[in-house]
């Protein structure tokens, strides 16, 4: 254990954590999934493990979200006409129906009213068990639509950066060298301001049979930019200072490259500030390339970006050891 603490201590830098593990478990999949979620599973001990449900109705799909909430309010007002139903359907006034199929019906249609707060009035609750089961049923219809209202204001009023990245990172010719090089632009209208780049190069290391992760901040050509209304490409010039020095795209690969991406910047529309996290991983370096523009400007003189053209490239000739 020694040896491994020894091993691990010098070949960590100070400074250069960013507080991801450093284990160098070889085979590991990436850390951060393309939509900026953390490749990762949570083992909590608890019932429900790591899930909560506002955060879950905030952070998932609009078709999870409206499947989630009609399946709700579906099966609930199911649970409390099988309750009328059970009590007798004559314990609800106003139920003419003579089939046991439009006495069912008409449970579910009174549990619909009463879970809404609506009460048409046509159908009502008589006795005192059905008042009760009906005054219940309120009161968790009024619980669960501020639940519903609140996570839906939630999802509108949180603010995000809609960014896209390239699918590639390229090694591409650059002045008297070459750089690492990759592409993001904004996919919507938000203003966003005052824009700073982070950017962190992973790999894995051996040294006497011991792996480590390694970490180290890339330097940018540009690192901040005032305003980011098409593309940003991120350039990193491989020189001395570079971790990329002396690498073949065979390096880039076993030893299982990540590049973690972090965008900063301020959104106008919401006077907050945004964060963006995305990852490359050694397979998807491209060794020569060069990415083409993905805007224009058309007849009107006005600016394109064509967002369905971000990350394609054209093959350029490089060496095989930077």
């Amino acid at each position: 254990m020694s040896l491994l603490r020894n091993t691990i201590d010098k070949l960590s830098q100070p400074g250069e954590d960013i507080g991801l593990d450093r284990s160098g478990q070889q085979g590991r999949q990436r850390t951060v999934n393309l939509d900026g979620t953390y490749n990762m599973d949570r083992i909590t001990g608890k019932f429900l493990g790591n899930f909560h449900l506002y955060n879950w109705l905030i952070t998932t799909s609009w078709k999870n979200y409206w499947f989630t909430i009609f399946c709700t309010y579906f099966f609930a007002n199911v649970i409390f006409a099988c309750i009328y139903y059970i009590i007798g359907p004559e314990k609800l006034h106003g139920i003419e129906a003579g089939t046991e199929i439009d006495k069912f019906l008409h449970c579910f249609f009174f549990s619909s009213q009463s879970f809404t707060t609506v009460g048409y009035g046509g159908i009502y609750p008589t006795g005192y068990i059905a008042s009760s089961i009906a005054a219940f049923e309120a009161f968790a219809g009024i619980t669960t639509f501020a639940i519903v209202t609140g996570a839906l204001y939630g999802r509108f009023s949180r603010p995000r950066a809609s960014l896209t990245f390239s699918q590639n990172a390229l090694i591409a010719p650059y002045k008297e060298g070459h750089a690492l090089m990759m592409i993001c632009a904004n996919e919507s209208y938000n203003s966003l301001v005052e824009v700073e780049a982070t950017v962190n190069f992973s790999w894995n290391e051996e040294i006497n049979g011991i792996h480590s992760r390694q970490f180290k901040r890339l330097a940018l050509e540009i690192d901040k930019i005032a305003m980011f209304p098409t593309s940003w490409t991120l350039v990193h010039a491989v020189g001395a200072d570079s971790p990329l020095q002396g690498w073949t795209n065979e390096d880039v690969v076993k030893k299982e490259v990540e590049i973690f991406i972090l965008l900063k910047a301020f959104d106008e529309v919401f006077s907050q500030t945004v964060y963006y996290k995305h990852s490359f991983v050694g397979k998807q370096f491209v060794w020569g390339g060069k990415f083409k523009k993905p805007f224009y400007v058309n007849a009107e003189g006005r600016t394109v970006l064509d967002l369905r053209v971000l990350g394609e490239y054209e093959n350029i000739n490089v060496k095989a050891v930077l």
